[in-house]
């Protein structure tokens, strides 16, 4: 029995658990293992925030789940095929979520299905005011760039990136 197989023995198996099994493929199949490393260490920092802050804002476990989710999937399509990064990337991140995660998923309703493809989809939207899942999303990805280089200027400078990191250590 492999590590991994006695952790899931000795406890709940989770949405996030079949996500996994979706997600760990694509990136291991990145052939650059900077870019591997940086692809699971981003999507998956991306998700564990998104379900701190969801928590955080005061969120059902079962939301902050999904928000987890959505923090996972939010770049996927960047890593993968990296031709397809630029302004306009969040759109077709979801796309590609969609089609390669969200749609074989099992265990999500159709509803949640959704609400996980939207806030992949209006993730690079920071300056417009979406739904509190969008905005906890937003938050996540501009907090997990801060935070993984606290000395880096680029983010902390931004009001946004103040407020969210704030809440966070509150």
């Amino acid at each position: 029995m492999t590590g991994e197989e006695r952790m899931i023995r000795d406890r709940q198996y989770t949405r996030i658990d079949e996500l996994r099994k979706l997600v760990d493929p694509l990136i291991l199949g990145i052939e650059d293992k900077t870019e591997m490393r940086t692809a699971f260490v981003h999507l998956y920092g991306v998700g564990l925030l998104a379900a701190v802050f969801a928590l955080k804002r005061g969120f059902s476990r079962e939301t902050a789940e999904l928000c987890e989710i959505a923090g996972i999937l939010h770049d996927l399509l960047t890593y993968v095929r990296p031709e397809e990064d630029g302004p306009d990337h969040a759109p077709k991140c979801a796309d590609y979520a969609k089609e390669y995660v969200l749609d074989r998923m099992t265990s999500l309703t159709e509803e949640e299905k959704e609400l996980v493809y939207n806030g992949v989809k209006n993730h690079s939207d920071k300056r417009i005011k979406g739904s509190d899942f969008d905005e906890i999303i937003k938050d996540a990805d501009l907090a997990h760039h801060a935070l993984r280089n606290p000395a880096e200027d680029r983010f902390f400078d931004m009001p946004r990136v103040r407020t969210a990191v704030g809440e966070l250590i509150d």
